[in-house]
């Protein structure tokens, strides 16, 4: 009977080394993993350009009274974010200019038309007149 029980004694103990070689092997097979958040900021940003920097209407003819020029040029947005457009006028005769804008805000990259018109021509003085429109874009 003393072999049974030295027998059985193997039988646990080759059981035994068997599962935690088993425990180990696996262990050995397990992946690890590290991660790493990635992040950035991207800051709004706005850009204008202007075709054209200069409109003639030439000369006028005597007695008109309006003159007006749609498409008479084309600013250029560049943006990544929304923006409103605005102008300004100055200079002689600056209050007989009209300044019409395709668009005044928008998303994004934009073309935007501009056309001028002069009204009241009748209650100017003769002569040369010169304006200057300056154009803002303003990110919203």
């Amino acid at each position: 009977m003393r072999i049974n029980k030295f027998m059985v004694g193997l039988l646990v103990l080759g059981l035994a080394v068997t599962t935690l070689g088993l425990a180990g092997f696996a262990g050995s097979a397990s992946s690890k993993v590290a991660t790493n958040k990635v992040s950035w900021t991207v800051q709004s940003f706005v850009e204008l350009t202007i075709h054209d920097s200069a409109f003639d209407f030439g000369k006028i003819a005597a007695g008109i009274d309006s003159v007006s020029k749609d498409n008479a040029n084309t600013l250029s947005v560049f943006s990544n974010t929304a923006w409103t457009l605005s102008f300004s006028v100055k200079g002689a005769g600056s209050d007989h200019l009209g300044i019409s804008l395709s668009a005044k805000k928008g998303k994004g990259n934009a073309k935007v038309g501009v056309g001028y018109s002069l009204n009241n021509l009748r209650t100017m003085n003769p002569g040369s007149y010169t304006a200057t429109v300056t154009y803002t874009v303003t990110t919203k």
